[in-house]
């Protein structure tokens, strides 16, 4: 059985890659890739932070976070622009767009990025 704190990340991974490939509602293109860290919340970066932290940036910083830090947030952005190719985290958001939070499986290559940010805390 996973730690309740693991699986809390998990979900938490799962809405903000959700997040971050359907463009919060649908009204701004669905990203083609990760692009480039942002300040003004758009694009994949902007999208998966809000996921991850609940908040939008004010003034360019995520403060008063309710969800993850973002320390946690930023690596997992980095981590899967670095070694997940975007497709496979877009496959992971559709798939799991169906599956119940408890019932989510993570393909390996993303969980491998979750795991080494939740060793650098």
């Amino acid at each position: 059985m996973r730690p309740a704190r693991t699986t809390i990340r998990t979900v938490i991974l799962a809405a903000a890659c959700a997040l971050a490939l359907s463009s919060c509602g649908g009204t701004v293109r669905e990203p083609k890739e990760y692009g480039d860290v942002t300040t003004d919340g758009t694009g994949y970066y902007g999208n998966l932070m809000y996921g991850c932290t609940g908040v939008e940036p004010t003034d360019g910083k995520y403060v008063d976070v309710k969800l993850e830090s973002v320390d946690y947030c930023n690596c997992i952005f980095d981590g899967l622009k670095e070694t997940v190719p975007f497709s496979d985290a877009k496959a992971f958001d559709q798939k799991q767009a169906t599956e119940k939070a408890g019932e989510i499986v993570v393909p390996t290559n993303i969980k491998a990025v979750q795991e080494k940010c939740d060793t650098s805390k």
